[in-house]
């Protein structure tokens, strides 16, 4: 566990193996808007090997990180804070803990983003996950933008 202060409220991240429930559907709600088959082909994977790494203000849970041991590395499948609580660095305070659990297990960092979701996009490129592949396909009806 990383305990740390801000805002004058202290805070924790806690790895953990259970799904912060409620912070999960909210992130498959704000992705779905941007990318609904994506994310219901998401939603079908069977992934092994997870830990999630869940943002607290004493009770209430902000944020987390969802990661996937596979393939020589340490795959960030979601990372979502709740609207109020970002651009206050709460996401880079979750990747951080994630880093330094890759670096225990001697893994390197993968991330998925929508190529769409600019936010994500800027958010890992600023943590320096550089983009290694796109996923390409022909131009659906509806167009795609992040909330």
């Amino acid at each position: 566990m990383h305990e740390f202060e801000d805002l004058n409220y202290k805070f924790s991240i806690r790895q953990s193996d259970l799904k912060p429930q409620n912070l999960h559907e909210e992130f498959i709600n704000e992705m779905s808007l941007v990318d609904k088959v994506l994310i219901s082909h998401y939603l079908e994977l069977k992934l092994i090997n997870i830990s999630y790494f869940i943002l607290a203000q004493d009770e209430l849970k902000i944020g987390y990180g969802k990661t996937v041991e596979e393939n020589g590395f340490l795959t960030v499948y979601e990372l979502f804070i709740l609207p109020k609580y970002r651009e206050l660095g709460f996401g880079t305070k979750i990747f951080n803990q994630i880093k330094e659990f890759s670096n225990s297990l001697d893994l390197k960092i993968r991330s998925i983003t929508l190529p769409s979701d600019r936010t994500g996009k800027n958010f890992y490129e600023s943590n320096l996950i550089t983009a290694r592949a796109l996923i390409m396909e022909e131009k659906r009806e509806n167009s795609r933008y992040r909330p």
